[in-house]
């Protein structure tokens, strides 16, 4: 230890104090998993029903979805904003290939008319 310079212990000490740092800015922070969303909301473009599938497991899902009742292509993602139901934006070029008349959507790009507020769950 007698030949340690002192610039090299404050070099140490550093380190030890960015890696502290690390720890505590990046280690008990929530993963990103628990930040994904577990569920999407749909409403049947037709009826205005809401629906709601689980989005956490290893299921992949296409959209425009099948309705389970009628097992008609109706089904789109929707987000509440202020009250007010709107198809995601993405998906509103994919109304054209739902197989039911569009009748709880006037505007695709304006509020749903909505049937139900309480969503169906979807397994």
């Amino acid at each position: 230890m007698d030949n340690v310079k002192p610039w090299q212990i404050i070099l140490i000490v550093l380190a030890l104090c960015a890696l502290a740092f690390s720890v505590v800015k990046f280690g008990y922070k929530p993963s990103i998993e628990s930040q994904m969303a577990d569920k999407m909301t749909l409403v049947d473009v037709q009826t205005g029903q809401l629906y709601t599938v689980d989005v956490s497991g290893r299921r992949t899902f296409m959209f425009p979805m099948r309705n389970p009742d009628t097992r008609e292509i109706a089904l789109v993602p929707v987000r509440e904003i202020d009250g007010e139901w709107f198809i995601l934006e993405r998906y509103v070029s994919m109304m054209e290939q739902v197989t039911v008349p569009i009748d709880a959507v006037s505007d695709p790009e304006g509020p749903v008319e909505i049937l139900d507020a309480d969503p169906i769950r979807i397994k």
